[in-house]
This record gives C-alpha cells, sequence and structure tokens, in this order.
C-alpha cells in the first residue's frame, strides 16, 4: 500500500492506538488517578481533602520484570569465529551503540505499548561524535506509521517517522519516511491539528543542507517493527496491561478504602455526659475547658462509664482477603508467578531447576517475547552490517547473525557443575564446550584456560570421574 496523504495530526486510524499509549504509560508510572476518571470524583466528593488514593503499581513492576528476564542477562550475537572479521565488526556495532542498554529500555516500553521499533542508520552517533558509523537505535512507536500491504495486514511495504517540532509560534510536521533502498525526508507546516502545506526543509536551521531524498544502499526497509505479542490478522502489537486495567483499578481502589478507614479511626471521638461542653458564640463551637478535642455528648445511662473513647471494630478481614485475592487474579492472568515477586508460599527454591519450574508461565511469556525480538535483532543487525559495509571500513561479507539469549534466571553454579561433570563422565559433550558454558569464555581466553586445566593435570595419573548413573531399564540393580 502506498504512503496515504494525510490532513490532520496525528493522523487519521492511528488516534486509538496513539491514545492507549498514552494511558499505558501513565498505568506504568503510578499515575492511575489520572488514568480512572471515577478515582477523582470520588476524591473530590470526600470532605475531608487529607484522602489519598493510594496506588499500587501492579502494572510497573510487570513491565520492568519482563524485561529483567528477557534482557537483564547480555544476548550473545554469533556471526563467525570469534576472532574473524565479521564477529569484530558486530561485535563493535553493539558495543558502539550500547545495544544491551536499548534493547532493555525497548522490552521495557514493548510491555506496557505492545510495540517497539528499531532503526538502523549511518552517520555521527552524536553531535559530538568523531567519525561515522553504523548506528541501531530506538524509535518511540508513538511516532511509527507504517505502510502496511493490502493482500498481507503483517507486511510492511515502507514507514514514516513523523513528529511535531515547534519554531517560536509555529508548528511543522517532520516527516522521514522510509522506502526500499530510499529516505525522504520532508517538512510541513501544521495549523492546530491541521495539516496546511509543505516547506523547505532549510525552513527550521537544524535541518540546513538536510538532503530531501537519501539513498540508503540497503535494498530494504532501515526500521523494523516488533510487536511485543499479537495475533494472525493484526498488525500492532498487544500491550501486557490490556485485560489487566480493571484489575489494576480494584486493587488500588481496596487499599485506599482500607486506608481511609484506618485514617478515620485513629482519632477517635470522646463521649461525655451532658454539662461539660460550652459553647463559644464568638468560634461557633463546642469545646471542654477550651481543650480543642473531638467529643460527643450523651445520656450517661445509655452510655455506660464516661467519659470514654467512641471506637469501632473495623471488620477489615474480608478486605485483606479481597486484596488477596485480587493479587491471585493478578499474578494468573499477567502470567508473572509468586516466585518471582518473591512471594512464593512453598518458600525459598531448592534449585535452579526448581525455580524454573515455579516460574514456567512466566518463562513461557518471555520465550513469547523472544520469538519477536530475535527476529527483529536479526534483521536490524544485518542491516547495520550492510550500511558498515557500504558506507564505512567495509572488507566483510554481511551476514544474519544467530542470537544465544539466557534466561534472565539466577545461575545454581552447584547444579550447573554437576551437570556438566555427568556429561563429561558420560561422553557426551567436551572439555571445550563445557568450560565455555561454565565460565562464559571464548576464543583466546577459553584457549588459555583449557591451557591452564590440562598444564595442572600433567604429572597426575588419568583417572576417569566416578558418577553413579541409574540402571537401565529393565535391568536389575543387583551386585
Amino acid at each position: 500500500m502506498a504512503e496515504e496523504k494525510w490532513e490532520t495530526w496525528p493522523p487519521e486510524g492511528h488516534e486509538k492506538r496513539l491514545e492507549n499509549y498514552a494511558r499505558y504509560r501513565l498505568l506504568f508510572f503510578g499515575r492511575h488517578d489520572e488514568v480512572y476518571s471515577r478515582v477523582q470524583a470520588w476524591l473530590d466528593r470526600e470532605m475531608d481533602k487529607t484522602i489519598v488514593y493510594i496506588v499500587a503499581n501492579f502494572a510497573g513492576l510487570i513491565s520492568k520484570i519482563c524485561a529483567d528476564l528477557l534482557f537483564g542477562e547480555q544476548i550473545r550475537v554469533v556471526v563467525g569465529e570469534e576472532d574473524s572479521q565479521e564477529q569484530q565488526a558486530v561485535d563493535k556495532i553493539i558495543s558502539d551503540n550500547n545495544l544491551h542498554t536499548v534493547n532493555y529500555e525497548m522490552a521495557l516500553s514493548a510491555s506496557w505499548r505492545g510495540d517497539a521499533v528499531y532503526k538502523a542508520r549511518f552517520g555521527k552517533y552524536r553531535d559530538w561524535s568523531e567519525g561515522e558509523q553504523a548506528i541501531i537505535e530506538a524509535v518511540p512507536a508513538n511516532i511509527f506509521f507504517p505502510h502496511l500491504n493490502g493482500d498481507n495486514v503483517q507486511e510492511m511495504t515502507g514507514a514514516t517517522l513523523a513528529w511535531v517540532k515547534e519554531d517560536g509560534d509555529r508548528r511543522y510536521l517532520r516527516k522521514e519516511i522510509h522506502l526500499p533502498g530510499i529516505i525522504r525526508n520532508e517538512l510541513w507546516l501544521l495549523d492546530g491539528s491541521r495539516i496546511r502545506r509543505q516547506v523547505p526543509l532549510s525552513t527550521l536551521p537544524e535541518y540546513e543542507g538536510l538532503p530531501e531524498e537519501q539513498e540508503t544502499g540497503y535494498p530494504g526497509l532501515l526500521v523494523e517493527h516488533v510487536p511485543n505479542w499479537r495475533l494472525d490478522d493484526m498488525f500492532w502489537g498487544i500491550s501486557d496491561y490490556v485485560d489487566l486495567e480493571s484489575m489494576f483499578d480494584e486493587l488500588n481502589n481496596r487499599v485506599s478504602k482500607i486506608s481511609r478507614i484506618l485514617d478515620k479511626h485513629s482519632d477517635p471521638k470522646l463521649i461525655v455526659p451532658p454539662g461539660l461542653m460550652r459553647y463559644d458564640e464568638k468560634l461557633r463551637r463546642w469545646y471542654i475547658e477550651k481543650e480543642d478535642l473531638q467529643v460527643v455528648e450523651v445520656d450517661q445511662e445509655q452510655a455506660g462509664d464516661l467519659p470514654k473513647y467512641l471506637v469501632w471494630d473495623a471488620q477489615l478481614e474480608a478486605a485483606f482477603k479481597q486484596i488477596d485475592k485480587l493479587l491471585e487474579l493478578l499474578m494468573m492472568m499477567s502470567e508473572v508467578s509468586p516466585a518471582a515477586f518473591g512471594l512464593d508460599k512453598a518458600g525459598v527454591a531448592e534449585s535452579g531447576r526448581a525455580l524454573k519450574f515455579r516460574l514456567i508461565r512466566t518463562l513461557a511469556k518471555i520465550n513469547r517475547k523472544k520469538l519477536y525480538f530475535d527476529q527483529g535483532l536479526k534483521n536490524i543487525l544485518y542491516a547495520a552490517q550492510v550500511l558498515d559495509v557500504t558506507h564505512g571500513r567495509g572488507g566483510y561479507e554481511p551476514k544474519i547473525p544467530r542470537i544465544e539469549w539466557a534466561d534472565g534466571l539466577p545461575v545454581d553454579q552447584m547444579e550447573q557443575a554437576e551437570v556438566e561433570q555427568i556429561r563429561l563422565a558420560s561422553g557426551n559433550t567436551s572439555l571445550e564446550s563445557s568450560v565455555r558454558r561454565l565460565d562464559g569464555l571464548d576464543g583466546k581466553a577459553l584457549q588459555e584456560e583449557l591451557d591452564r586445566i590440562r598444564g595442572g593435570r600433567q604429572g597426575q595419573a588419568p583417572s576417569a570421574p566416578r558418577v553413579s548413573l541409574p540402571p537401565a531399564v529393565g535391568q536389575g540393580g543387583g551386585s
């Protein structure tokens, strides 16, 4: 589908998506009172303006846990041997762009937005940078507008990045239109929400000298959309908050109401017999010997021994049970295990394997996200290599990388060592592979470690590790 002609900003058809982004961002930052309109109405009705709406920001926790498990540990990008030119080039692209941090930030935003967008370009990383390089950066999804294939809803034929620029009292719409092999730069005058006319790029000083059309040297698009997750009949991703908003609201409401009840009864009224209170005509209030107390006069025959405080049993057990049930439902619907919050009733996991079983739904959720990020990262890293070869140092062949993911969980080193010992004893792995997995070494560092291990064994009588293995199926365990 060709690029659509826009008459308004934001363009028609994207209003709901952008509204959702804005609402989910408020939820992520815990500003729930700005999302739920009934909250402000409830606060406005209260006579006591010290009433506080308490936010239990479960939304932010969900996004942080997802990002921690997805990119909390650095991924490993492999395109060749450790010392090969292409591997060193990719490692430099990753290091120069601080890609591990970019990935984490994108995973965090993709969780609440439902969408993340990478962009590759060749130029200066910062205005003060020396020289040009292949750059991979994040693009906020709220400035990303794809051109979709009319016969395939998930296929992009192009994309427009558009954002507002202000110069004095004038507003402009800056458009960066990506097509295969080409980028077009445009500037349009805005009148409120109406797009009036196209103006020269030189209208704004920062775009002086920027060409209206640039050839990229890459046959595809330099923007890569990564959905959080989605269905087969949609292009846009789905936020982790999409079916949880009502539960966020109810959890906040219940906690706030409990707080209000406890505050209300933290300063009980004093019950006194008739005749002790005086009325001040000037101040128009009742008092007891100039003491400013919350006092109520009652008939002593009805109230019994006086004075005493008027207290009330709040009976909050049902409210706390509802909070527990809400948390249980939130964890179930968000696919985040209690163990991820440290709330596992079973206590501390005995091993890394046991922890993985307790986090099975959470890890499945993270693996679902990996499906999309894995392909997105492969595509954008390949594009960055092509830009690097075409406009930069050259001298190597761009390759689609292989990405090795970590699970984001704490490493149980004792369990890992036992597994490697069994594998070495059974002969289904090499010492080199075992040391690589245990110590995370590669290339020259791995070889040096292997030399030290083999050197330490010289002069010792060779002995095979003794490992007790269970008897084969159908065989007895006799002596």
